[in-house]
This record gives C-alpha cells, sequence and structure tokens, in this order.
C-alpha cells in the first residue's frame, strides 16, 4: 500500500514532470541580478516513445507465426539539471524579488498493440503481441538559490523551487483468435515493464530577512513571505491493459494467456538544505 502522504508527495511533482517534457534541456545554468529583480529558471529534460501496432490475419487455412507485434523501448538518461540564482535585495516595492527554478527529467513509453486472426481451420502461436519498454535514469537536479532580504515591501524576496524525476510506462494490448478448428498457443499477450533511477533531488537556498512587515520570514510554504519554498518528489508509474479472445471450434490449448512484468528500482534521494 502506498501512504497517502506518498501519493500527494507523486502527484505534487506530477505538473514539474509534465513541464520536462516541453522544455528544452539546458546543462547548467547561472544567474545573477544586483538590480533586486528575482530570477526565473524552467529546465527539462525528456524523452517519450510511442508505438502502435495493428494487425489482422485472414486464411482459409492454417495461419503459423503470423499477425504478431513486437515492441521494445528502450531510454537512458545521463544528463543533469544544475541551476545557480543570486537576486539582490528589495528596498522599497511589492515585487517579488526572490528566485524561482522549476526542473525536471520525465522518461514515458507507450504502447498499443491489436491483433486479429480469423482461419477456417488451425491456428498455431499466432497473434501475439510481445512487448519490451526499459527506462533507466542517472541524471540529477541540483538547485542552489541565494536572494538578499525584502526591506521595506509585502512581496516574496526568498526562494522557490520545484524538482522532479518522473518514469511512465503505459502498455495496451489486444488480440482476437478464431478458428474452426484447433487453436494452439495463440491470442497470448507478453508485456515486460522495468524502471530504474539512481537520479537525486538537492536543493540549497539561502534568503535575506525581512525588517519592515509581518510576514513569516522562516522556511515555509507560503509563496507570500520571504523564507524559502521547495518541493521535490521522484515518482515511477507504471500501467498494462491486457485483453485476448479465443474461439475455436475444436480444441483450444494455451491459449488466450496473459503474461505481464513490471518492475521498479529507486536508488535516488531528496534532499535540501534552508537557510533563513
Amino acid at each position: 500500500m502506498i501512504s497517502t502522504a506518498s501519493k500527494n508527495g507523486i502527484l505534487s511533482v506530477s505538473a514539474v514532470i509534465a513541464l520536462a517534457f516541453i522544455m528544452l534541456a539546458a546543462p547548467a545554468s547561472i544567474t545573477t541580478n544586483a538590480f533586486a529583480q528575482g530570477n526565473d529558471l524552467n529546465q527539462g529534460i525528456g524523452q517519450s516513445q510511442a508505438s502502435t501496432q495493428l494487425g489482422i490475419c485472414v486464411s482459409g487455412d492454417g495461419t503459423l507465426f503470423s499477425c504478431n507485434n513486437l515492441s521494445f523501448q528502450n531510454q537512458e538518461n545521463e544528463g543533469n539539471n544544475a541551476a545557480a540564482q543570486s537576486s539582490g535585495s528589495d528596498d522599497d516595492d511589492d515585487d517579488d524579488d526572490g528566485n524561482s527554478a522549476s526542473q525536471g527529467i520525465g522518461q514515458s513509453q507507450s504502447s498499443d498493440q491489436s491483433a486479429l486472426c480469423v482461419s477456417g481451420e488451425g491456428t498455431f502461436l499466432s497473434c501475439n503481441n510481445v512487448n519490451v519498454q526499459n527506462q533507466e535514469n542517472e541524471g540529477n537536479n541540483a538547485i542552489a538559490q541565494q536572494s538578499g532580504g525584502n526591506n521595506n515591501g509585502d512581496g516574496n524576496g526568498g526562494n522557490s523551487a520545484s524538482q522532479g524525476i518522473g518514469q511512465s510506462q503505459s502498455s495496451s494490448q489486444r488480440s482476437g483468435v478464431v478458428s474452426g478448428d484447433d487453436t494452439a498457443f495463440s491470442g497470448n499477450n507478453i508485456n515486460v515493464q522495468n524502471q530504474e533511477n539512481e537520479g537525486n533531488n538537492a536543493a540549497a537556498q539561502s534568503s535575506g530577512n525581512n525588517n519592515d512587515d509581518d510576514d513569516n520570514h522562516g522556511n515555509h510554504h507560503d509563496k507570500n513571505d520571504n523564507g524559502n519554498s521547495a518541493s521535490q518528489g521522484i515518482g515511477q508509474s507504471q500501467d498494462s491493459d491486457q485483453r485476448s479472445n479465443v474461439a475455436s471450434g475444436d480444441d483450444s490449448e494455451g491459449s488466450g494467456n496473459n503474461v505481464n512484468v513490471q518492475n521498479q528500482d529507486n536508488e535516488g534521494n531528496n534532499a535540501a538544505a534552508q537557510d533563513n
């Protein structure tokens, strides 16, 4: 069972993971501004694979080794997202003069396979779907943020960081076998999914003091004060939908079987250091 806190953590980082697929990859970014204007940074590394396969076989006699769908998908990432931000202090305005950074590493694989076999006599080892998906990530997200204090304003002079590492795999397999005679070892679905993550989320934040307002200056999750805010998450998701239908006028042996193997391995860490 996944605890409510774990589910909420995965959901909170879903936006960061989705962001990774639409942003250009950037190995490193350093931003500095001494005029009390904050910095805004978005970085992402995204890998996406999709496969759609359809096979239809109609035979008056036997159908052997036909209408099979094979899909092999592999993704490996060793790239990192690294960002360093420094902003000046806000002396007398209401703007947000802190730093904001969003970083994401995302891997996505999707496979949709359909096969239909119709034979007037025997159907053997036909209409099988085979899909293998593999994802490996060794990339890290690293953020260092330092902002000046807000001395006489109502804005947020602190830092905000969102980091996410996400792996997602989805497979949908359907097969239908109709034979006027025997059907053997047909209509089988096989799906293997593997996810391995060794990437880490690391954030270091330091914000200046707020000397003349009533907001909270500590480390928090309220964007209306002058402390630090960090959201970090590592999520792995696997989904498999397998369906098979077998109709035979005589014997059906070893047919209509579904096989699914899913594995998730995570060695990544979430680390955050905050100083107000």
